[in-house]
């Protein structure tokens, strides 16, 4: 009898009911296709500032080869042939950005098929205070009819290392 038992269970396997499974999964996986965040990653083209460039063709243009310059305390905007134009002092309210974005604006309108700037930091500068003064360099938040308009400022943004300031020596002569 004992044979007979065994060679009955061992030859009868059990089937496998997946139903309830595969009615899970049906259910499942949708649903995480629907709720999955997709990350987006957008590339921002950089460029490094080209060398200054005396051609005779060239100098005949009233050309501006703007120059922004980020510090700890201040942004300095400037044109690389006349000099500084102006000194922004930094704060944390970001009305810093604000008063670039018009100065940038202002010049945008002078010199309308101008497009590059080149964008200078010093060291310690934070990642948070980079983007956020190329994205005021690219493109300015404008209020016409009470609506906002984003108009195109300066898209080709070279970035360099700012110029150190030199401390000024004291009056004294040591020895």
């Amino acid at each position: 009898m004992r044979r007979r038992w065994r060679r009955n269970h061992l030859s009868n396997a059990p089937e496998l009911n997946i139903t309830a499974f595969m009615n899970l999964m049906v259910i499942l996986v949708p649903f995480l296709l629907i709720t999955a965040v997709f990350s987006r990653i957008t590339i921002l083209e950089l460029n490094i500032p080209k060398p200054s460039d005396n051609n005779p063709t060239e100098l005949n243009k009233p050309q501006m080869d703007l120059e922004v310059i980020v510090r700890s305390n201040s942004i300095e905007i400037g044109d690389k042939q006349r000099g500084l134009l102006k000194i922004v002092t930094a704060t944390n309210d970001k009305s810093d950005l604000a008063e670039v974005s018009d100065l940038l604006q202002k010049i945008k309108v002078r010199i309308p098929d101008k497009s590059d700037i080149t964008l200078l930091l010093e060291k310690d500068i934070d990642y948070e205070r980079l983007v956020a003064v190329m994205d005021t360099l690219r493109v300015a938040q404008i209020e016409k009819d009470g609506n906002r308009i984003r108009s195109e400022l300066f898209p080709v943004i070279s970035i360099g290392d700012a110029p150190v300031i030199r401390q000024q020596q004291s009056s004294r002569n040591p020895g």
